[in-house]
C-alpha cells in the first residue's frame, strides 16, 4: 500500500513538472501541398480578370514547386493562356501563430498570346494557413517576355 501511494505521489510530481514547463508556439511548417482556384488580376489576353488555378508541391527544405495557370476563358482564337512553373523558397512564418508564410522564386511562362511565347518567371507571394485543409493564396508574377508582364493571382486551395 505504501508503494503503490509513494508511485502515485512521483507519477503526480512528474506530471506537475511537465505541465509547469513553457510551452513554445509551434510555427507551421513549409512542407504542405494544395491545389486550388482563384483569380487572375492582370495582363492576360482582353480581360483584366481572369480563371486561374492555383498549386504547391514541397520537393525539399523550404524549397516547392509552384505550377498555375491563368486563362481569359476565350478560345476562339484570340484568348490568351498563360502556364507558369516556379521554383520557390518558403520563408518561415512571420506570424505568432504561423499561419502566414511568404514565399519568392524564379522559373518560365508560355503565354498562348499571339503566336506564343516563353520566358523568365518571377514570382512572390503570402500562403495563409486557415486550417489543416485550407490555404489562402495571393501571388504577384513578374514573365519576361518581348514585353514584360505582370499580373496577380489570388486563391483559395485544398490542402493536403
Amino acid at each position: 500500500m505504501k508503494a503503490r501511494l509513494f508511485s502515485m505521489m512521483m507519477l503526480g510530481l512528474g506530471a506537475a513538472a511537465i505541465a509547469s514547463l513553457p510551452v513554445s508556439a509551434q510555427a507551421q511548417s513549409t512542407d504542405y501541398n494544395y491545389v486550388g482556384l482563384g483569380v487572375g488580376v492582370g495582363e492576360i489576353g482582353d480581360s483584366d480578370v481572369d480563371l486561374a488555378v492555383t498549386s504547391k508541391f514541397s520537393v525539399g527544405n523550404n524549397l516547392s514547386v509552384r505550377p498555375g495557370v491563368v486563362s481569359d476563358l476565350n478560345f476562339s482564337g484570340d484568348g490568351a493562356t498563360q502556364f507558369t512553373v516556379p521554383l520557390t523558397y518558403d520563408f518561415n512564418a512571420i506570424t505568432r501563430d504561423g499561419k502566414l508564410l511568404p514565399y519568392a522564386g524564379g522559373g518560365v511562362a508560355v503565354t498562348t498570346e499571339g503566336n506564343g511565347d516563353v520566358g523568365p518567371l518571377l514570382t512572390a507571394g503570402l500562403d495563409y494557413r486557415l486550417n489543416d485543409r485550407v490555404t489562402l493564396n495571393g501571388g504577384v508574377n513578374l514573365s519576361f517576355y518581348d514585353n514584360t508582364t505582370v499580373n496577380g493571382v489570388v486563391g483559395i486551395g485544398y490542402t493536403f
